[in-house]
């Protein structure tokens, strides 16, 4: 369990929301990354400047960083 609760959809501010919704419809859902780092907006707007700067300056292909994602994924247990 978390020791710090998750941000409620109702409490995000205006732009976390905008992050959300976004996830809601890639993914079905809010990440629990973006609900953690929600409760300080500059945080999860870094956090998603990074990420997306990690995902376009990649030199790795799309076919082997979505075997390397699910790789990862079995090794931590995630259901998918």
């Amino acid at each position: 369990m978390a020791w710090l609760p998750g941000v409620d959809d109702d409490a995000m501010a205006p732009e976390v929301r905008q992050m959300a919704e976004a996830q809601i419809k890639g993914y079905g859902t809010v990440l629990n990354s973006l609900r953690m780092t929600a409760h300080t907006p500059a945080i999860a707007s870094g956090a998603a400047a990074m990420s997306r700067g990690f995902t376009r300056g990649s030199v790795v292909s799309v076919r082997l960083s979505h075997l390397l994602n699910l790789r990862v994924g079995t090794i931590v247990g995630c259901p998918f």
